[in-house]
């Protein structure tokens, strides 16, 4: 495989500053001497899936309005690393608490994968854990901007769910995919 020159960053201005999303414009040089000279990248904070699933054999999935693209999603739980958090196994077991009041315990809970949301232009950070027999421990924390409804699915509804195009949220489909794997649901043949 051809190993790939970086791109060299002539200058940069700071276009949004805020705690949830940094944009910034780079002037850039690449390979072979073409200059960029607006090259935008997004910066958003690092962020954590969780694939629930519980002893009975559902997985558990959010619906929730998402104001982005203007409709409901069905998703997984997920959510950003606040400042204080360093770990994102930590952060993995806050929002699946706080989205849905479950929790796992700690032998439980397995890196699945570690994503880039978007490459070219972000670098936004993604893990993603597989919570294997989660249970409802309390209740999902009251947040106005999430009202979020908690609903079970058997693998088989999750991959109609997919193939319908009703849990389209790209991460998070291939985290299914991924899970459905681990799970021992679906093998690969090659």
């Amino acid at each position: 495989m051809t190993e790939h020159q970086a791109w060299t960053t002539l200058s940069y201005q700071q276009v949004l500053d805020t705690p949830y999303l940094k944009i910034r414009c780079e002037q850039v040089v690449i390979p072979g001497g073409t200059v960029i000279p607006d090259y935008y990248i997004i910066e958003n904070r690092a962020w954590v899936g969780i694939v629930p699933f519980t002893a009975d054999g559902y997985f558990l999935i959010n619906n929730q309005y998402k104001h982005g693209i203007g409709c409901e999603v069905l998703e997984f739980p997920a959510g950003s690393l606040e400042d204080s958090e360093d770990d994102p196994l930590r952060t993995a077991h806050r929002e699946l608490m706080e989205e849905t009041g479950y929790s796992v315990e700690e032998n439980q809970i397995e890196l699945l994968a570690h994503m880039y949301a978007n490459p070219t232009g972000a670098r936004t950070r993604i893990w993603w854990y597989l919570a294997r027999n989660v249970r409802k421990t309390n209740s999902p924390k009251v947040d106005p901007a999430e009202v979020i409804e908690n609903r079970l699915v058997t693998p088989r509804e999750l991959l109609q769910l997919i193939h319908d195009g009703r849990f389209a949220v790209q991460g998070q489909v291939a985290a299914a995919y991924m899970a459905l794997e681990r799970l021992g649901f679906m093998t690969a043949s090659f």
